[in-house]
């Protein structure tokens, strides 16, 4: 919408307020932190007005008016919450409830559906309808993501819309008439768009239900963080949710620069691996638990014997392989580390599959710019050459090293047990810790704990600083992530200026030169 520059004056429920011409009541009507009640519509969808719901009343017009498809003009005045419009919202409620089964307490929308909010706020909790309820299909699969439930649709066509014009795969329709009326989906009854579970976001009330998330846990119950899809390197805002320290979904989280309101379902489902109940929880030094002060001990053992017996830097035959799951933290860490240390030889390997043209990155990791940022090379591993010791940080896939490496020691974070390490650390993955990533577009963005992984566990940073201190004398480490972060901006230019509460989050642009992250 091009407004040339344009504004209006508009009166609001008494708050007078400027906003751009052709802004809608609805989006007007936030900027005096004023909700218009709504249903259909969505400020990314088109405008289709069948909800009702939005209904105000604007002065000198004889009739109320859907705020979703007026917009604003100078000098108007709006009332939001008259007495016409509390008439005509508790119609509206009371016609949309009158097929609407009684399923509060077994649909997964409870405690996020604007059905009950608005029931509450703009119903009277009284009906006149004297007829039984309109029965229609329950439980209906539209493949093996979405689950569809059409007695709780109140036909606000989201969906319809979503798979139209965003993804244009128009995959979802309006069949029947009459209080027969419903939807469905063409060719074969399955999506098939990579984004279709965008649309049980969409959805305002319970009527489409994640297969994934179904029946695993009512939202009150859970913990939220705001956080970052790890799946690849465009950095989607998610809301992650966790309860009793298991992570349960991921739904996108609004962020114009990044991924909109959406997110890809290939990046929703990429969670279950930090659930597994085969991963490593403790250190382990060959092949036994240890408590970490050992582990630490050993391996600082190893990489001093390296350095003292290399005769000089050059000489040292010390691989550290990063991984683009690390975030910047643990990455200046662990350059920190090797420096300590002599060792130039720094590598790690990318995870690549397939893009798309709206949110899916080839890169399968969110922080391959960091990596190259703070020195690691993305190049292969010279596989004959006999290294003493390889400090390695395996990413999902294994983290891109040959499988006939020779290596005298190796040091491994890790998610499971790796049988040939001499010190096996646990790995912790990016929703069990706080850290920032640079994301597509060199975009700098937070990631944050939405659970603990174990009660005792160190994170990947802290132990890297504590084997540093361990091998330099007077160093210390930082306590928390911010603290890093402030660390980093004193020494790296690209940092300059940042903090973790002012990245804030939504992420900021860190402008990087080509030549400073390889891209």
């Amino acid at each position: 919408m091009s407004t040339n520059g344009k504004t209006v004056n508009v009166t609001i429920d008494g708050k007078q307020v400027t906003v751009p011409a052709g802004t809608n009541i609805i989006e007007a009507a936030r900027h005096v932190n004023t909700e218009v009640p709504h249903y259909c519509y969505h400020p990314r969808l088109s405008v289709v007005g069948n909800c009702r719901i939005c209904l105000v009343e604007i002065e000198g017009w004889p009739k109320l008016q859907i705020g979703c498809n007026t917009n604003v003009s100078d000098g108007m005045t709006v009332f939001t919450a008259s007495d016409k419009v509390r008439e005509a919202r508790e119609g509206v409620m009371e016609l949309l409830l009158i097929n609407h089964p009684l399923d509060c307490t077994i649909c997964d929308q409870a405690g996020e559906c604007k059905l009950q909010d608005y029931a509450v706020d703009h119903g009277t909790g009284l009906t006149r309808f004297a007829f039984d309820k309109q029965k229609k299909p329950k439980n209906v699969s539209w493949g093996d993501k979405v689950v569809f439930d059409a007695e709780r649709c109140i036909l606000c066509t989201r969906c319809v819309r979503f798979l139209d014009e965003l993804c244009g795969t128009d995959e979802i329709g309006i069949d029947f008439r009459g209080e027969k009326v419903s939807l469905i989906v063409r060719d074969d009854g399955q999506l098939t768009s990579p984004y279709q579970m965008n649309i049980i976001d969409l959805c305002p009330v319970g009527a489409l239900t994640s297969r994934d998330f179904r029946f695993k846990s009512r939202v009150w119950f859970m913990q939220f963080a705001n956080t970052l899809c790890t799946g690849c390197a465009r950095g989607c805002n998610v809301v992650a949710g966790a309860r009793e320290e298991r992570l349960l979904r991921m739904v996108p989280r609004f962020n114009a620069q990044v991924n909109d309101h959406w997110m890809c379902d290939e990046g929703r489902l990429n969670y279950t691996f930090v659930n597994d109940e085969d991963r490593l929880v403790a250190p382990r030094v060959n092949g036994k638990d240890v408590p970490y002060d050992d582990a630490l001990a050993r391996a600082a053992a190893i990489l001093q014997k390296a350095k003292e017996g290399g005769g000089g830097a050059a000489d040292i035959a010390v691989l550290g392989c990063a991984s683009p799951f690390m975030t910047n933290e643990e990455l200046f860490s662990f350059a920190g580390l090797l420096d300590a240390l002599g060792v130039t030889e720094r590598r790690f390997a990318i995870p690549m599959g397939e893009g798309d043209d709206m949110l899916l990155h080839p890169e399968k990791a969110p922080n391959a710019r960091g990596a190259r940022l703070f020195g690691f090379q993305d190049a292969p591993v010279d596989a004959e050459r006999d290294w003493d010791v390889v400090v390695h940080f395996a990413a999902r896939d294994g983290g891109g090293l040959p499988d006939d490496l020779n290596a005298k020691s190796r040091i491994v974070f890790s998610l499971q047990v790796d049988k040939n390490a001499d010190v096996n650390f646990p790995l912790t993955t990016s929703f069990e810790k706080d850290g920032t990533v640079i994301s597509a577009g060199d975009r700098l963005q937070r990631v944050s704990k939405a659970l603990t992984f174990a009660p005792s566990h160190l994170t990947e940073r802290v132990v890297l600083d504590r084997l540093r201190g361990l091998i330099e004398d007077g160093y210390q480490g930082t306590d928390t992530a911010a603290l890093a972060l402030a660390r980093i901006a004193q020494e790296h230019a690209a940092f300059e200026g940042l903090t973790w509460t002012g990245i804030g989050l939504q992420g900021v642009s860190l402008q990087l030169a080509e030549a400073e992250v390889g891209a």
